[in-house]
């Protein structure tokens, strides 16, 4: 993962156009309800925070983890967004994601960190990756994001999303 490598796409192929991007989508109330944040320090990936982690986040098997529902949220977050940001002309949704967990994920700020692996016309491969408190990967995730046909909805929440 060193160096930098080539933008999702040319709508958002720039930092300060994924972080202007990142300022609207953190308002929203989904973002907002999770308490998860998204930052961007490279054009090909994908981070997400959640900073502090909240007792309602906690719960992995009766102990101070992070719950498994959790985790997938994020996961789907990471990969939705690399999916989106890939095709931001159209609709895209995550059709599958393939976890894989190695320890508890503890800590009071963790982290998701999401990047693209292949696109083609229909469907977006993505991979996704959890960072304790400590900084140390605690799971894994595969994903795949569908690409629907047509233009997505004019919605004045989601036209803002997209810039327009």
């Amino acid at each position: 993962m060193n160096g930098e490598g080539k933008p999702f796409s040319e709508a958002y192929r720039s930092l300060d156009a994924l972080r202007a991007l990142a300022e609207i989508w953190n308002v929203s109330p989904p973002m907002r309800q999770l308490g998860v944040r998204l930052e961007f320090t490279r054009v090909d990936r994908v981070r997400a925070v959640l900073d502090p982690v909240q007792p309602f986040h906690r719960g992995g098997m009766g102990t101070d983890a992070l719950n498994g529902a959790v985790l997938a949220g994020l996961f789907d977050l990471a990969i939705g967004t690399v999916g989106w940001l890939t095709r931001p002309e159209t609709r895209t949704a995550t059709v599958s994601l393939a976890m894989t967990f190695f320890q508890a994920t503890r800590g009071d700020r963790v982290s998701v960190e999401g990047s693209l692996l292949r696109a083609g016309m229909n469907l977006i491969f993505a991979t996704a990756e959890i960072f304790d408190g400590n900084g140390e990967v605690t799971a894994r995730c595969d994903g795949t994001c569908a690409v629907a046909v047509g233009k997505a909805p004019v919605d004045d929440f989601y036209s803002k999303m997209r810039g327009l």
